[in-house]
């Protein structure tokens, strides 16, 4: 099965509500991850990863302001708040921030770059 989410963007703008790829600190991943209450059984898609917090796509939607466990990839569980959730998207903060030498490692791992757009590649020849 493949799915995509597609935001349309005015040029330049970012979307309302959500931070930019990398906005402050963040960086887009493609990331498998578990999360839940007591040990992180549910798996995950972490889409986005700071030394603060995680953008999480779950199967489970997930409640504003619950504590959860978030377990990244070879990584124990980490407690995390869940400072905002819609439907299966929610973006949580560690309770512990993750240490940048760890944010690189995984980003070098599960880092994603989206494709240019085919205008952007006739720009650029």
């Amino acid at each position: 099965m493949f799915s995509a989410e597609i935001v349309r963007l005015s040029e330049g703008a970012p979307p309302r509500g959500r931070r930019s790829v990398r906005d402050a600190g963040r960086v887009t991943v493609a990331m498998p991850g578990r999360v839940g209450d007591q040990g992180a059984r549910s798996l995950c898609r972490i889409s986005d990863l700071s030394t603060s917090g995680a953008r999480l796509k779950t199967f489970e939607p997930l409640v504003p302001n619950s504590v959860v466990m978030v377990r990244l990839p070879n990584q124990p569980p980490r407690r995390a708040r869940v400072v905002w959730a819609d439907e299966y998207t929610a973006g949580c903060a560690f309770e512990t921030p993750i240490e940048q030498a760890l944010l690189d490692a995984l980003v070098a791992i599960y880092g994603f770059t989206p494709a240019l757009p085919e205008i952007a590649m006739f720009r650029m020849g």
